[in-house]
């Protein structure tokens, strides 16, 4: 009776996993065909996108925000948490970590007033790439709003965590914006999902 209790648990959890890591590389792959038709400027810009996305809903998020912006745009990337099974199971691990292996690293912000750092939520905090993309820059004068995606909610405490690494690093933290996606077998269309990106801005 335990082991077919058991097995029953096991498969549950075997099953759920494979839901969550089929959702996520379907999203990855609608996301990355929309994001090709945003556009991003080519012109001097004082405002910097920087972004950590998996599934590339922030990604999404955060190309609107730079084309709403008139901002320039770079990518934090870690090969710790590609999509498929590992990385799913990595992010879940890692998901309260403030560390973690990413590219880019240290890059020079002297021509930026206003910086957007984002990423999606892993179990209720920003993940763990950008509180890593701040320890290594110096935001000294530099003004910065955090922004993110997810599939619920967040903890005050972690946005608070990333504030305070913000004003460490002689940043100013200005705001944080978000959107709640909704559950992962429920989630807002993406056009929708896109205007609550600019009323954010807006607002």
């Amino acid at each position: 009776m335990i082991w077919a209790i058991l097995g029953v648990g096991i498969l549950t959890i075997l099953a759920f996993a494979i839901t969550i890591v089929t959702i996520d590389s379907s999203q990855y792959k609608r996301n990355q065909k929309i994001i090709q038709s945003l556009t991003e400027t080519q012109k001097p810009s004082n405002t910097l996108v920087v972004f950590f996305s998996r599934s590339g809903n922030t990604e999404l998020m955060a190309k609107k925000i730079a084309e709403l912006e008139e901002a320039h745009v770079l990518p934090i990337t870690s090969n710790n948490y590609n999509i498929g099974f590992k990385g799913w199971f990595q992010s879940l691990k890692d998901a309260r970590n403030t560390e973690a292996e990413i590219t880019a690293t240290t890059i020079n912000l002297k021509e930026y007033d206003t910086i957007y750092i984002g990423s999606p939520i892993w179990l209720y905090s920003p993940a763990p790439p950008i509180f890593e993309f701040v320890s290594n820059n110096d935001f000294t004068n530099k003004k910065v709003v955090l922004f993110n995606s997810m599939n619920s909610k967040f903890e005050p405490q972690y946005i608070d965590e990333f504030k305070n690494s913000v004003e460490q690093k002689g940043g100013t933290f200005l705001k944080h914006i978000y959107i709640i996606r909704g559950r992962m077998t429920q989630q807002m269309d993406v056009n929708t999902f896109l205007s609550e990106v600019e009323q954010k801005l807006i607002n």
